[in-house]
C-alpha cells in the first residue's frame, strides 16, 4: 500500500500471515497513523518486541553489541511517541466499541481461526469509516510464542538473564540449542544421568545507588550508560534491566556463547 488515501473510506484488507500484518502496522506506525492491534492468538509482550527490533534492526540471532543496545534504547524512545494500542481479542461488539472510542487510522485484528465472517467486519470498517486489516492464518500451527512449530530450532546456544527486583539479584542462564541438548540428554541417559538443557553461569546479589546511576555487584560499581531510559531504569523495567545485565557482563556472555558454539557445531 504506497499511500494511504482511502482512509476516510470503509475498507477491509485481508491478509495470510502474521510477518504480513506486523510489517504494515511497522509502515503505519512510522508515518504517524494511530493504530489499534486486536490480538487473539499472539502476544503483546511477542507483537512488541517484534516491532523493536524491526525498528532497532537488530538480530537477536547474532551476538548483541553495545551499538545493538544502543539502537534497542532508541528504538524504545521512537515507540513510546507511535500512536499505538495493542488488546487482546474479546467479542466482536467490545472491538467495535474500542475502534468507536479510539478513531484509529488503522485496525489490525490478528487471529489464528477465523473468529468471525469477513462481511461482519466490513460492515464496521464502513460504518466507522476506518481501514481493517484482518489477518488470519488458520492453516498454519504456531506456538504461543508466536513462532511456527515447524520452524528449524536455534542451532546456537543463547543467554537467558532472569533479574529478582525484590530480592535485588540477577542470574544469567546459558540455553542449548535443542539439537545440541538432545545429543547429549540421549548420550546421559545411557549412562542413567540426567543432562541439563542450559546451566547457570552467573548468579550475583546487586545494589542499586539512589540516584539510579550506577549498580554495585561483589563491591564493584558499575556505571549505568546515560542511554538508558531514566524512568524505565526507576521502574524497573525488565527489557530494559537485561539490556543493562547484558552488556555489564557482555564480555563473558559473548565468551561463552563461542565457547559453546563451538560444541555444538
Amino acid at each position: 500500500m504506497e499511500e494511504h488515501e482511502n482512509l476516510k473510506e470503509g475498507k477491509l484488507i485481508t491478509l495470510k500471515s502474521k510477518e504480513s500484518m506486523i510489517d504494515l502496522l511497522y509502515l503505519s506506525c512510522i508515518k504517524g497513523l494511530n493504530c489499534l492491534c486486536i490480538l487473539d492468538s499472539l502476544t503483546k509482550e511477542y507483537l512488541v518486541q517484534k516491532l523493536l527490533l524491526e525498528h532497532a534492526g537488530v538480530n537477536l540471532n547474532n551476538n548483541l553489541t553495545i551499538e545493538d543496545y544502543k539502537y534497542l534504547v532508541r528504538a524504545m524512545h521512537d515507540m513510546c511517541t507511535w500512536g499505538l494500542y495493542i488488546d487482546k481479542f474479546q467479542t466482536i461488539a467490545k472491538t467495535n466499541n474500542k475502534i468507536k472510542k479510539l478513531n484509529p487510522d488503522y485496525v489490525f485484528i490478528e487471529s489464528e481461526q477465523d473468529i468471525i465472517s469477513d462481511k461482519h467486519w466490513k460492515t464496521i470498517a464502513e460504518k466507522r469509516q476506518v481501514i481493517i486489516v484482518l489477518t488470519s492464518y488458520n492453516d498454519e500451527i504456531f506456538n504461543e510464542d508466536g513462532k511456527h512449530k515447524l520452524e528449524k530450532p536455534s542451532k546456537k546456544p543463547e543467554a537467558k538473564i532472569i533479574i529478582d527486583f525484590i530480592d535485588k539479584n540477577v542470574k544469567i542462564d546459558i540455553i542449548l540449542p535443542k539439537n545440541k541438548a538432545l545429543k547429549e540428554n540421549n548420550s546421559a541417559e545411557i549412562q542413567g544421568i540426567k543432562k541439563a538443557k542450559s546451566y547457570r553461569m552467573l548468579n550475583k546479589d546487586f545494589k542499586i545507588t539512589s540516584d539510579f546511576k550506577a549498580i554495585i555487584i561483589d563491591n564493584q560499581t558499575h556505571d549505568i550508560p546515560d542511554c538508558f531510559n531514566t524512568d524505565m531504569v526507576k521502574n524497573e523495567d525488565e527489557k530494559t534491566w537485561q539490556m543493562i545485565f547484558y552488556q555489564m557482563f557482555a564480555d563473558d556472555i559473548n565468551s561463552e556463547l563461542n565457547k559453546r558454539g563451538k560444541e555444538c557445531i
